[in-house]
């Protein structure tokens, strides 16, 4: 059972407009790729994997929630990004490549920054 901290956490993300929800899902996202990032530095394998697996499962679900229904023209180029920083993310899991984590960051963190104007001008 949660404590009371924990269900106005949770609350307050439920309550958040769209936009900024996925805005926090970004930071987030790159938050885990950072201490993944850091946890390879580190030597720590099992904390990078850990990172890397949330990481993973983050964008999966951001692929799976695209909504492809809606006839946007950006949701084809989206379905490919997400999937090709999910097979990143395995593969960096598998050999360790930091270099592969640092790809995946900097395209969630340009999108994220589209995401961002996007938020700021629907606002």
């Amino acid at each position: 059972m949660g404590s009371a901290l924990d269900s106005y956490a949770s609350d307050t993300v439920h309550s958040l407009p769209r936009g900024q929800l996925l805005l926090r899902i970004y930071d987030t996202l790159l938050v885990r790729i950072q201490d993944a990032e850091a946890a390879l530095r580190e030597g720590n394998r099992a904390r990078s994997g850990l990172a890397i697996s949330r990481a993973f499962d983050i964008v999966s679900a951001l692929r799976e929630a695209l909504d492809r229904d809606a006839g946007a023209a950006c949701v084809p180029r989206l379905d490919q990004l997400y999937r090709t920083v999910g097979t990143w993310l395995l593969e960096a899991n598998v050999t360790q490549s930091p270099d592969l984590l640092r790809s995946s960051r900097r395209i969630l963190a340009t999108l994220k920054e589209g995401w961002d104007g996007a938020v700021r001008a629907n606002s």
